[in-house]
């Protein structure tokens, strides 16, 4: 293996571990799908399609490590109604593959815009959960032109500054944050009363043991810090905006967050997700669908 490619693992053993793990999760796919790879500036880059072709194309981009499987339990219901591609952050665990460091976000914007062109979309909604939803608002202000709508699922950095905690355990440390570690050992104490929804844990056991080989074989990335924008680089997204925090978040105060943002960034949509956490539209799958839904849909 050319191990200038991120991510880069230790041994091929690792990386085959990863794959196996990675292709479990697409065998559970809720619908027909595809994998496409796409040539891009940074290298080839992976997606998992589905839905109709000719629907309203929405790219999906996830949490930090969380590659395109995180959106497996939301796919069918958006499926109905858009075309989507789940994508795998270049750079991170996944499929794509980074053949350079990356230093800054014209790289992924840069990177985004390929991706567009390679799937013939002139322009697409985008979707992100934690850092992916850092990513998703960056895009609607370097390539507006592109981005016909954003939905940020407690996105990372971008209205409230992580602590340095997080920030050193996702760059010094490891590659593999906190987030991940915590997720990848949560399991359901007990079954939940009938007609109760499961709390507070993935929902998606595969994607739980993915996670699970991502933190072991912790391969190494190139991702660049989540950072907090101006007044003046919010100013600057036309595309009308929504942020989804779950009202169980951990990395800042959510309710105050969603105050916060609104009055940094006016004409933000917003709302709290009952009973989620972090990865909200994890724990609250229908919830999370019905309010992407309602925002992205012509009114």
């Amino acid at each position: 293996m050319d191990r200038t490619l991120f991510p880069v693992f230790k041994s091929e053993a690792g990386r085959a571990r990863y794959l196996a793990a990675y292709d479990a999760c697409v065998r559970a796919w809720p619908v027909p799908c595809e994998a496409l790879t796409l040539p891009t500036r940074l290298g080839p880059t992976h997606a998992i399609a589905c839905g109709p072709i000719d629907a309203p194309p929405v790219i999906l981009l996830p949490s930090f490590a969380g590659s395109a499987t995180a959106w497996r339990l939301n796919t069918e219901e958006l499926s109905r109604h858009f075309r989507l591609y789940a994508v795998d952050v270049i750079g991170q665990p996944g499929k794509s593959q980074a053949i350079r460091r990356l230093r800054h976000r014209r790289d992924y914007a840069n990177w985004c815009s390929d991706l567009l062109d390679g799937l013939g979309v002139a322009r697409a909604s985008f979707v992100g959960c934690s850092f992916g939803g850092f990513l998703a608002l960056s895009q609607a202000m370097l390539t507006p032109e592109r981005v016909e709508r954003v939905v940020m699922i407690s996105p990372a950095g971008t209205f409230v500054a992580l602590s340095w905690a997080f920030v050193y355990a996702m760059r010094v440390k490891g590659p593999m944050t906190r987030l991940v570690r915590r997720l990848s050992k949560r399991k359901p104490a007990a079954a939940p009363a009938e007609g109760q929804p499961l709390r507070r844990f993935p929902r998606d056991l595969p994607w739980a043991a993915l996670i699970g080989v991502t933190y072991t074989e912790a391969p190494k990335v190139s991702v660049i810090k989540a950072g907090v924008f101006t007044k003046a680089q919010l100013a600057r997204v036309t595309a009308p905006a929504l942020l989804l925090i779950g009202d169980q978040e951990t990395l800042y105060p959510p309710q105050a967050t969603l105050d916060l943002a609104r009055a940094r960034m006016p004409g933000l949509e917003t709302a709290l997700v009952e009973d989620a956490d972090h990865i909200a539209a994890m724990a609250q799958p229908e919830a999370v669908n019905a309010k992407i839904l309602a925002f992205l849909q012509p009114r």
